[in-house]
């Protein structure tokens, strides 16, 4: 005897639905599209996502090395800065060139890791960096756990 299930798809209830012990949710149902195609706006929805995506680690890549191949010879460089609104992770080369580049030309140049420096002591950094106090006008400002 056959345990299958054989329900038409629009018979299933429409909306969200959390799967417990599953890292996902299930989206059952679509809203409606307008007629009109002059409300839709065409856009790069697969490289768009790729980019609000790696911008949550970019700060993670401070510090970073890199290798890029420049006519026949290879430079050396690290990340410096994270740029999250333009996405751009700046890397100062040991000959005293900068560059500006996009997560994909990033991806392409890193070196491994340092698989000796443990993980935890990588975001002890992290985190003693954003709580690093701010100065304005003089005065030190500071968030403090313990209140």
């Amino acid at each position: 005897m056959e345990n299958t299930c054989k329900e038409e798809p629009d018979s299933l209830p429409t909306g969200v639905f959390e799967l417990y012990g599953e890292p996902a949710i299930v989206i059952n149902g679509v809203p409606p599209l307008p007629s009109n195609n002059e409300t839709l706006v065409p856009c790069d929805i697969g490289r768009d996502a790729e980019s609000h995506r790696n911008a949550g680690f970019g700060e993670w890549l401070k510090g970073r090395e890199v290798r890029k191949l420049f006519g026949d010879q290879f430079y050396n460089g690290k990340v410096t800065e994270f740029d999250k609104e333009a996405g751009w992770y700046r890397v100062v080369y040991d000959d005293g060139d900068v560059e500006d580049l996009e997560w994909h030309e990033l991806e392409e140049v890193l070196l491994p890791l340092d698989i000796t420096l443990p993980l935890k002591g990588l975001a002890l950094q992290i985190i003693r960096k954003r709580q690093r106090p701010t100065q304005r006008s003089g005065k030190t400002l500071t968030k403090s756990r313990n209140h």
